[in-house]
């Protein structure tokens, strides 16, 4: 009796012991959720090659991340990135992001988003496009949220389509760029759009600006803003510069002329703004909520 208690004391001792030194190889060390050989930490660094992120690992990014001119960072589709406080990707070369622009289906999301548990607009300052001239980036099928300004595009075109916008202090920032903004989903920012510069017409087209406090703040009035959907935004339009501007084809929630003016900010609303202005014009209108604008499934 004696002996069979010691042979089954002796064996719980020995499936301990490989538990505690041999099975820990095989189990996860889980980092919120993931795998720490699955998280890559990026700080203040500049990419020297051609670079692919994967949706295999979450990349965190502090501090700056630069593409440097000749250099391409791809990022997949269903890739997660997370950026601490100040953090910023600044494109001097070519930034992909998610789901080519020649493929027909959209493949899964990339995220783009603060790494704090509790985030809030402005956690991470966003992505600029830094007078690269590119037109070979793109952005398709991400969620960009809580940045400062989730995109800043100085002097730079790439594409940005099928996307959304949320909770950042601004969408997207134009300055100097013929970029196409369409078929994206721009809600609760503090700015959907702020256009900048004089020279260029980028292209907003069948985009919904749904809950912003501005829907899109312009300075360029070369711009070509047509068929997209403002809806319980503050203010849809507001105008920034003394030119006169139109905006026609867009869907204002109404057809009711009054109700449109409230939402639009131009010369009427001296009581508003002190600086001289231009008049905004937006007919035609659309007659109805355009069902084609927006991120499409």
């Amino acid at each position: 009796m004696k002996l069979q208690i010691f042979k089954i004391v002796t064996f719980t001792f020995f499936l301990c012991f490989c538990y505690a030194f041999c099975g820990c190889e095989d189990s996860p060390n889980a980092v919120n959720g993931t795998d720490k050989d699955s998280v890559v930490d990026i700080v203040d660094s500049v990419l020297s090659e051609d670079t692919t992120w994967s949706a295999d690992k979450v990349y965190k990014v502090e501090g700056v991340l630069e593409i440097p001119p000749d250099v391409i960072l791809e990022i997949l589709p269903g890739t997660t990135v997370e950026f601490g406080r100040d953090a910023q990707i600044k494109v001097r070369g070519t930034l992909k992001i998610g789901t080519p622009i020649s493929e027909v289906v959209l493949d899964e999301w990339v995220t783009l988003t603060s790494d704090k548990s509790n985030p809030d607009s402005g956690d991470w300052i966003g992505i600029l496009y830094d007078h690269t001239h590119d037109i070979d980036s793109f952005v398709r099928g991400a969620v960009i949220e809580y940045a400062d300004s989730a995109l800043d595009i100085d002097t730079a075109s790439p594409t940005v389509i099928d996307c959304v916008f949320q909770n950042n202090k601004t969408a997207i920032t134009l300055d100097g760029s013929n970029s196409k903004i369409q078929y994206n989903d721009i809600h609760d920012n503090e700015v959907g759009i702020y256009t900048l510069g004089r020279q260029n017409r980028p292209r907003i087209e069948y985009n919904n600006f749904t809950n912003n406090d501005v829907g899109i703040w312009c300075e360029n009035v070369q711009s070509i803003i047509e068929y997209n959907n403002f809806e319980r935004n503050n203010y849809g339009f507001r105008l920034n510069v003394k030119f006169d501007y139109n905006i026609s084809n867009n869907w204002w929630g109404t057809v009711i002329q009054d109700e449109i003016d409230k939402v639009i900010l131009d010369v009427k609303d001296t009581d508003i703004i002190a600086k001289v202005l231009g008049t905004v014009t937006y007919q035609p209108i659309s007659q109805f909520r355009l069902e084609d604008a927006g991120f499409r499934e």
